[in-house]
């Protein structure tokens, strides 16, 4: 049979204390960051460029070929009538050529006596000159003035930082209260006695 017990639990109070300290501390801080301003300015340059200029004299060209006195306008529109006539001459001389093949003269006999006649290249060069044009050049010249970029950087700073005061705090908080458990550790309690299903009647002894 289990006996009657009883067990007592006293639990104490149970408290948090939070301390905030006190400080210093600059309000609205992130207006206050400094600031700063990057300017650019872009670079660049200035080329000036004077072409080469090419010199040509055709003095001694056209002395070679007795027009020293011409100006070279005047010489090439008589050059221009001497090459028409040459072509005349050549055409004449063509078709010339081509009597002679009728008549049954070879190109070989043609030749000979085109050669006899003083047809020659060396004739036909006559009309070039001896001399070629005398070319200078002048120097041209190339200038590149650059400037470089800048960049300007302005820091922007509070002179003035007033700082603000920000007192402490203590604060109490009761996380569990004071109280009394009162636990009954024995097996159950039957009345009348009778009604404990282990109950068992007393037995009388009807001998005596």
């Amino acid at each position: 049979m289990n006996s009657n017990l009883l067990q007592i639990t006293t639990i104490p109070i149970s408290i948090e204390i939070k301390v905030t300290n006190a400080k210093y501390e600059y309000p609205d801080a992130t207006e206050r960051q400094p600031k700063v301003n990057v300017t650019n300015t872009q670079g660049g340059y200035v080329m000036k460029a004077d072409p080469i200029k090419v010199n040509i004299d055709t003095y001694q060209a056209r002395k070679s070929l007795g027009y020293g006195h011409m100006n070279d306008g005047d010489m090439m529109a008589q050059k221009a009538q001497e090459g028409f006539s040459l072509a005349f001459q050549g055409t004449a001389r063509v078709a010339s050529e081509g009597n002679m093949l009728a008549r049954g003269m070879s190109a070989s006999e043609i030749a000979i006596q085109n050669a006899r006649a003083g047809a020659t290249v060396e004739t036909i060069m006559e009309f070039l000159p001896k001399e070629g044009a005398d070319i200078t050049f002048d120097g041209g010249t190339l200038s590149i003035d650059y400037q470089m970029g800048e960049q300007d950087i302005d820091w922007e700073t509070m002179n003035q930082l007033p700082m603000e005061f920000v007192p402490g705090s203590v604060e109490l908080i009761v996380r569990d209260r004071p109280r009394v458990e009162i636990e009954y550790l024995g097996g159950p309690i039957y009345f009348p006695r009778s009604a404990d299903p282990e109950y068992k009647p007393p037995v009388l002894d009807v001998k005596g």
